[in-house]
């Protein structure tokens, strides 16, 4: 087999990653890069190389215990990393935020200046223009405020003593139930945005105007054609969030029975609605009012600021003092353009 490469692993890597914005996963990555591997070894991450070098098991029946990580000060050095991948695949897992985004903005702040563009149609179009007459003018300018980045975090209290002899592929269940929680509030937070607005006035950033359904309390085919309607030209509804009982109603809809959809939802589990956009199940009233069907054209609608992503205490988990250890994230969002989404209230006219 192909020799892994030997880092000098120590505690000062972690700032080093730091000081370039990189997580240790991807420094690790930049100092062991993966194209360099043949076979097996080039489809691990960097990570999972320096793990299988000091031959630590984290997955699968024989996966090692904790207390492994700790054999040496360089393995010590990985737990950080192995703590902060697991709660990252939990929300990962979980967090529909990947699907609303458009792009993600990483800061070294508390703070953010969001730009905004003309919402009127016409201060977008292209003219035409005679020869020596002035070109009509875009403008994208900042917000009259700043959006601020709200910290969201989990205390992992549990001893070093009560967790040594666990085996890792058990203790990565738990961390990424940690990391679940984390992508449901940042779901919530991306969800709230789009309809409560980011802070900022009207014309940009401000809350959603649903448009009222023609039946009070009634979500039939035709509703899902207005709300892919209430689209404007250059949009696409390419997302439907709902909650429990819509979701029900739409896959009872003879027209979401269609052979073929029907058949893609049996073979895949794959949520399919009846205009062709990708429906997410979203079951927290707190973000989402269970009468609104909520539409998105993810190219535009939001935009992700962090700070640093998620982090852990390095420090705190490298001399084994596990209890009250802090996971924490630093996370805002901005609705770049209020056209990119929309919603049908269901039970309004």
């Amino acid at each position: 087999m192909q020799a892994i490469k030997e880092l000098k692993l120590e505690k000062e890597i972690y700032q080093e990653a730091r000081s370039k914005n990189l997580t240790l996963e991807e420094f690790l990555e930049h100092l062991d890069p993966s194209p360099e591997y043949q076979g097996s070894l080039a489809k691990m991450s960097a990570l999972e190389r320096q793990l299988l070098r000091h031959d630590i098991k984290v997955a699968g029946p024989n996966a090692d215990v904790l207390e492994k990580f700790f054999a040496s000060s360089s393995s010590a050095v990985l737990f950080p990393a192995y703590y902060q991948a697991q709660v990252q695949a939990g929300l990962l897992a979980t967090s529909i935020v990947p699907e609303l985004v458009a792009t993600v903005t990483d800061i070294d702040s508390h703070t953010y200046s969001s730009l905004w563009m003309a919402e009127s149609e016409a201060d977008r179009q292209l003219q035409e223009i005679g020869e020596g007459a002035q070109i009509p003018t875009t403008t994208i300018q900042t917000g009259t405020r700043t959006v601020t980045l709200k910290k969201y975090g989990r205390l992992v209290n549990a001893t070093y003593e009560a967790l040594r002899l666990q085996r890792l592929n058990v203790v990565s269940v738990f961390l990424q139930r940690v990391g679940a929680q984390l992508g449901i509030d940042e779901s919530d937070a991306a969800l709230s945005v789009l309809i409560n607005g980011d802070g900022n006035n009207p014309p940009y950033g401000g809350p959603l105007d649903p448009t009222e359904s023609e039946t009070s309390g009634t979500l039939d085919y035709d509703e899902l054609i207005r709300l892919y309607l209430t689209f404007p030209a250059g949009y696409k509804c390419q997302k439907i969030v709902a909650g429990d009982g819509t979701i029900r109603t739409i896959l009872n809809m003879s027209e979401f029975k269609d052979p073929w959809a029907g058949f893609n939802f049996q073979r895949t589990g794959e949520l399919v609605s009846p205009v062709g956009a990708r429906l997410l199940r979203w079951t927290s009233a707190a973000s989402l009012p269970s009468d609104y069907v909520l539409g998105v054209d993810q190219r535009y609608a939001l935009e992700q600021v962090t700070e640093r992503g998620l982090t852990v205490e390095t420090d705190r988990l490298i001399d084994r003092q596990i209890e009250r250890s802090a996971v924490t994230k630093w996370n805002a969002f901005v609705k770049l353009d209020t056209n990119a989404s929309q919603a049908i209230d269901i039970n309004h006219t």
